[in-house]
C-alpha cells in the first residue's frame, strides 16, 4: 500500500494531519520548529477565525487566518503579513483544531477562551498592525544592542 506524500493526501486518508510549523507569518501564535500543529479534514465552509491549510497558487502549503467570509471566497491573512489573500474552498485542504506550543502545552481551538479572545483581538487590529509590527522591530533592534553592549 502506497504511503501517503502530501498533507492533502494524509487529510484525505486519514482525516487528520500533525506537524512542525514552518515559517514566520502566523507569529506570534505559532514558531517555526518549535510549535506542532493538529489539522483536520475541512467539511463544508469555514468561518471568520478559522486557521485553514490550503494551498497557493504557489503550490505551497499556507497556514493563515480567515478575516473575512465572502459568497465565493474568504480574505486571508498570516498573523505576521500585512497583505491580505483570497482563496477558494477548493484550495482548502484542513482547519487548524488545535497546536501543542513548544511540543507541550496543548491549545484547542475550538474551546479555547484564550485562544478565541487572541484570534478576535489580532483580527480587529489589522489597521493598526503596520504599527505593532514596527514598534516590535524597534524594541527587538533595541534590546539587541543592550544585549551587545553588556
Amino acid at each position: 500500500m502506497e504511503q501517503p506524500q502530501t498533507i492533502k493526501q494524509v487529510l484525505q486518508r486519514y482525516g487528520h494531519y500533525t506537524g512542525v510549523t514552518k515559517g514566520n507569518s502566523m507569529w506570534p501564535l505559532l514558531h517555526e520548529n518549535k510549535d506542532n500543529i493538529i489539522v483536520l479534514k475541512t467539511q463544508g465552509r469555514l468561518k471568520k477565525y478559522d486557521v485553514p491549510v490550503y494551498i497557493a497558487e504557489s503550490g505551497k502549503y499556507t497556514l493563515h487566518r480567515i478575516v473575512r467570509v465572502r459568497e465565493n471566497d474568504y480574505v486571508i491573512m498570516g498573523d505576521n503579513l500585512l497583505t491580505k489573500e483570497y482563496v477558494t474552498d477548493s484550495q482548502i485542504c484542513g482547519r487548524l483544531a488545535g497546536f501543542y506550543k513548544n511540543g507541550k502545552k496543548y491549545v484547542d481551538c475550538d474551546t479555547s477562551r484564550l485562544y478565541k479572545l487572541y484570534s478576535r483581538v489580532w483580527v480587529f487590529l489589522i489597521p493598526v498592525r503596520p504599527c505593532i509590527m514596527a514598534l516590535h522591530r524597534f524594541l527587538s533592534k533595541l534590546k539587541r544592542g543592550f544585549a551587545r553592549g553588556k
